[in-house]
């Protein structure tokens, strides 16, 4: 559950800034996905190779 708050805040975040300097919501929501999925596949890849 850690890791799936830790990219939903992430991805949050990420697109927030985005939003906040570009203004394109188009653009902020791909960046919130991007942050969001590559956060989660990053921990993943943490537990994977810790094991």
């Amino acid at each position: 559950m850690p890791v799936f708050a830790a990219g939903l805040l992430l991805g949050g975040l990420s697109g927030l800034i985005t939003y906040g300097m570009c203004g394109d919501g188009q653009l902020a929501a791909l960046a919130a996905g991007a942050a969001g999925v590559l956060t989660w596949l990053g921990c993943a890849f943490l537990i994977f190779i810790d094991d």
